[in-house]
């Protein structure tokens, strides 16, 4: 039966954040079952590939049916499956960091909130921050799967909508100091019974999301990415039988404890602290606060702990993370050191603790702050210190800073003038920020932040003018931007855009405006992000903007916005020259870098530029001496 105690708001944690027990479910047929102790490993490979098989198929449906263009051109979304027993994520593909560790929170919450009343063609809704999801602009949407009457999984799509239906015309607005002025939260809603959308929903969500023809078409995009699942595990089921398939959905989380606990052995047993300082943003965080943090790993245990009680307190706009993403910052800050083997699945991820204190900024936020921004800006902050502090422990594993979420990749509305003023709204993804770089590797380009890590794509260029009243006039690398070092942070981008025939509304939050991405072992800080408003004419600067606020690009500017660069690793004068001559022959860093800050010189008479190595030598024998 469903709980008493979910029905009104302030809800208590342990409804998300705690594992269901068993006679929570036992109302719920096929919910207990773990299916076969031993399934054989042919078979368990084949079904663990399938799996991912789906996951793979439920992702090309929603990027070829959704009309969002944050979803079918960057790809802003993730598909998964979870178990019956603890919300377990099983597995997860081609997947956003940010929503990595997000899945299983809403979840247990609407499994909760609806007891035994869980039957075949219902789907469920959970975008509420205060019920375990990551953000109200994710609609995160879960729908049990059952075999010959008994569950055997969930399916869920976690998309990121363009409007969430506040009084301002996006889902990243930053100046929303509570839950009331961020738009509509759905707390675990039944959206469909019987494989049917309940249609007076869907009448009240279209009716108060700006852009409803668009809301309703990737609506249908996650129904259909959701019944896809359903569909092939079932086919699955007929294959193997229930009982075959539900013991390699188990085996799967016990590979994926068995891989972590392998992996956290080899690790030493160590407690290490670490600060970093926070973005600024004028009204809000006018000083710079502290953030703090301790790791502790524990190999005999095989347990990776963070304490984040020592985090600076809410404030009162929408900067705050909520539970689940304040959790996440510390798995997407922690796998990139371990293998990329492991699995992406609970068995694994939950070898990861945090320790979160209520009312914290980067903790358990206290009913009714704002979280609006909580998957990118300060869970891009909180991330790159986990990596800061990583490096005390394996410094030959250590990334160095990476470019956190910008303002280039925020909001920008307005009306479409070749759409009889239609009203339009969109988040840009046409420039990235990079990551900073790692022993042995330069840091990667278009990684979009932490939140992100490269997992999702940019938008055509094409499309964008086509579909939106704008022109694209410059997408290209930041000269200079990558922290220099032995290993090069990763390069920034920037675009140049502007509104045609219309006024532009800018709406942005971006971090990595205040401090350069931090460099390792003698590397060098990389670019920070920032933007303006250009004379269209003359190119000219006509306005330096802030990081977060909210502004007018008129039809005769251009907005200019840069994001972040990675931190270097490592002393620059110990680069390899011929890295050096690569990167100034591609543009990545400018002549006069080459020689004052790595010391190398160049002769730019052949084509490809050479290397004077007996000049290279000396100037780097008298940078070091002056040092």
């Amino acid at each position: 039966m469903a709980r008493d105690d979910i029905l009104i708001p302030p809800y208590k944690t342990e409804l998300f954040a705690e594992p269901i027990r068993p006679e929570e479910i036992a109302g719920l047929p096929g919910a207990l079952d773990t299916g076969l102790d031993q399934v054989d490993p042919v078979t368990f490979s084949v079904v663990h590939a399938r799996i991912e098989g789906i996951m793979t198929e439920m992702t090309e449906t929603i990027l070829a049916t959704a009309r969002n263009p944050i979803l079918h051109g960057a790809k802003d979304f993730t598909c998964c499956l979870l178990d019956t027993y603890g919300a377990s994520i099983l597995s997860m593909v081609d997947c956003i960091p940010v929503h990595v560790g997000t899945m299983s929170p809403p979840l247990r919450f609407i499994i909760r909130a609806f007891g035994d009343d869980i039957r075949e063609g219902d789907v469920f809704l959970n975008n509420a921050s205060y019920a375990g999801n990551s953000h109200v602009g994710d609609f995160t949407m879960f729908a049990p799967i059952f075999y010959e009457g008994k569950i055997v999984a969930w399916a869920c799509s976690k998309c990121h909508l363009l409007d969430i239906g506040a009084h301002l015309p996006t889902s990243m607005d930053p100046f929303a100091k509570d839950i009331y002025e961020e738009g509509f939260h759905f707390p675990g809603v039944r959206l469909c019974r019987d494989h049917k959308p309940i249609t007076d929903l869907v009448r009240f969500i279209a009716y108060n999301f700006r852009y409803p023809q668009q809301w309703h078409g990737d609506f249908l995009a996650q129904l259909s990415s959701l019944w896809v699942a359903e569909a092939r595990v079932i086919e699955l089921c007929k294959r193997f039988g229930y009982d075959t398939f539900k013991g390699c959905l188990t085996e799967s989380l016990r590979y994926g404890e068995r891989a972590m606990r392998e992996e956290i052995a080899k690790l030493p047993k160590i407690t290490v602290t670490e600060t970093l300082k926070t973005e600024c943003f004028k009204g809000y965080i006018d000083e710079p606060l502290e953030f703090k943090m301790t790791l502790t790993i524990d190999p005999e245990e095989g347990y990776i702990d963070f304490d984040y009680s020592e985090m600076p307190d809410q404030i009162d706009f929408s900067y705050n993370l909520s539970y689940a993403t304040c959790r996440c910052s510390a798995i997407q800050g922690t796998l990139p050191i371990l293998s990329p083997d492991l699995p992406y699945n609970s068995g694994a991820l939950d070898r990861i603790r945090v320790k979160q204190r209520v009312g914290a900024l980067a903790g358990i936020p206290r009913w009714p702050v704002g979280t609006e921004v909580a998957t990118v800006g300060l869970n891009d902050e909180v991330t790159n210190l986990v990596f800061k502090t990583w490096a005390k422990v394996l410094p030959d594993r250590a990334l160095a800073g990476m470019g956190e979420h910008p303002a280039a990749n925020h909001t920008g509305a307005g009306i479409d003038p070749r759409k009889n003023d239609q009203p339009y709204g969109h988040l840009h993804y046409l420039a990235a920020s990079a990551a900073g770089a790692t022993e042995g590797f330069d840091g990667l380009p278009h990684m979009f932040g932490h939140c992100i890590m490269g997992n999702m794509g940019y938008e055509s260029l094409e499309i964008h003018e086509q579909s939106l009243p704008r022109i694209i006039w410059e997408v290209k690398a930041e000269q200079d931007s990558g922290g220099a070092g032995k290993w090069r942070g990763g390069i920034a981008m920037s675009h140049r855009l502007q509104p045609v025939d219309h006024d532009m509304q800018l709406i942005y939050c971006g971090v990595g405006h205040t401090w350069p991405a931090f460099g390792l072992y003698g590397g060098e800080g990389g670019e920070v992000a920032d933007h303006w408003l250009l004379d269209a004419g003359t190119q000219e600067i006509e306005a330096r903007l802030e990081n977060m606020g909210e502004t007018i690009c008129r039809r005769d500017q251009h907005w200019y916005a840069r994001t972040g660069g990675g931190g270097g690793f490592g002393d620059p004068l110990e680069r390899d020259p011929a890295k050096v001559r690569d990167d100034a022959r591609d543009g990545f860093i400018s002549l006069k870098a080459a020689r004052e800050v790595y010391g190398v010189v160049l002769d730019t008479k052949p084509e490809l530029y050479a290397v004077d190595e007996a000049a290279t030598q000396a100037l780097r024998a008298e940078m070091r001496a002056a040092a």
